[in-house]
Formats: C-alpha cells, structure tokens, sequence
C-alpha cells in the first residue's frame, strides 16, 4: 500500500473530519500538486459542451469564453431555477428562470441550449433524464467546481461519472471545472476575456438586474478582476482540467 493510500485511509477510519471536509482534503492531496497555469485555447472545430446546476451558473462562470466563441458551445442548464427567486411563486420563478436562460444563450448566438424541467434541489432523482444526455462529440465538457457544494452540484457530477461509465465519448475527452459560486483550488488555464468583460457582465445582468440585486454583477466578476492579476490583463475567466481517469477519482459525498 502506499503512503498517499495509507494516509487517505487512516483519515477516512479515524473521522478526525466531518465527510465533506475528508472529501475536500483527498481532493487537494490527489490534485493539488497541479501546477500549470497557461492559456485556454479553442480551435474553429472544437466541440464544448457546458453543464450548469442552475440558470446563470454557466454565464458566471465561463460567460466570457462562451461569448467568445459562441459557435463552439452547447450549453445545457439542468434545473429550473425552481426556487432561486426568493418570495415568488415557485412555478412563476422557474418561468422567469427559464425565460432568463433563454435570451442569454439567443443573445449570445451559441450553437445550441437547453434547459431541463427538473427543480431545484431534485436533480439527484433525475439520473433516468440525465442519461440522454449526448457527451460522443465534446472535445471538452465544462462542469461546475466540485467546491460549491450544492446539492444540485453533486448530483450532477455523479451522474456526469456514470455516464462517463455508460456512454461513448472520445478517448481525449478533457472535463474542465469552472467557478461559479466558489473559487477552484488550483488552476490549470486562463481566459482574458478584458476586451468582453462588459459584455459578460451584460448576459449576467438579465439573471441580476441591478435594481433587484444592486452592485452584484461587479462582485461576480471580482474574482476575474483577481485572477487576470499575474498575467498582467484586466479579467480573466480561470479552469480547472482533468483527463477522465482523473475525474473518475475525484471522491464526493
């Protein structure tokens, strides 16, 4: 047995942490020696598939690169943002949700989306939905950060793991994590997207207007402003990548 096995093993049998910290920690000790940091690239060709855990996760997480390179994403939301709008009727927040979603990805002219009619805080029980979903042709899949912690977000990155099992998809298929409620823990690339960054802020304005949610789209966009700093830009987008051998490892709840 090895050192790293051992140790993994002794903090899984002694509970010295509560899970979701044990899982975090495994996480960092499997990956966090990951050190490059270059550039993000997309070849006229290359086919991105993004998931999202609600509507707006993928616009404040990737909204630059996508804004981009429109013709190169396909962008599927898997809840309905069934209970995000606080004192509203559930049915009325996701139709506002869903509608929001929608111009988003219009506006932004991306090659296709859509949005599963699955609520909020339910996608655990939607694996019989999630199974359909076509993964042969991505060069690279986009998934939410495996830090947020959303019960949505864990859901939907078990059953990514069980499709990976089931399903055809390119053998130098890359899953890239992005960050849209919690900072990544190491990096792999960037994106400057300075010269769009009023655009991005634009599509997350449809999901945070500024009269209901007043100065939320520049604390959105802080954490760009912080990482285009040691590349010397002003905003830059910032991911996380794995293999699919190294995805399969990632532990969660």
């Amino acid at each position: 047995m090895t050192l790293k096995r051992k140790i993994i093993d002794f903090i899984k049998r002694t509970e010295i942490v509560k899970k979701i910290n044990y899982n975090k920690f495994v996480f960092y000790f499997l990956f966090g020696l990951k050190s490059k940091f270059g550039q993000f690239k997309i070849n006229i060709d290359t086919n991105c598939l993004v998931m999202s855990q609600y509507p707006g996760a993928e616009t404040k997480g990737l909204g630059g690169l996508i804004a981009q390179y429109p013709k190169n994403f396909e962008v599927l939301c898997l809840t309905n943002g069934f209970s995000l709008i606080e004192k509203f009727d559930p049915v009325e927040s996701a139709s506002i949700k869903k509608q929001q979603f929608a111009e988003v990805m219009k506006s932004m002219r991306i090659k296709g989306y859509k949005i599963f009619d699955i609520d909020d805080k339910t996608l655990k029980n939607h694996y019989s939905t999630f199974k359909k979903i076509d993964i042969s042709e991505a060069d690279y899949i986009f998934l939410p950060n495996v830090y947020d912690n959303n019960i949505d977000t864990i859901a939907l990155l078990k059953h990514f793991k069980q499709i990976l099992k089931d399903k055809e998809h390119k053998p130098e298929l890359k899953i890239i994590m992005y960050e849209s409620d919690f900072p990544l823990c190491t990096l792999d690339y960037y994106v400057n997207i300075s010269s769009i960054i009023e655009t991005k802020k634009k599509y997350l304005r449809y999901f945070y207007p500024e009269d209901k949610y007043p100065g939320y789209v520049d604390k959105i966009t802080a954490i760009n402003a912080f990482r285009a700093i040691q590349h010397n830009v002003e905003y830059c987008e910032a991911f996380m990548a794995f293999t699919v051998d190294e995805f399969l490892k990632i532990p969660l709840i």
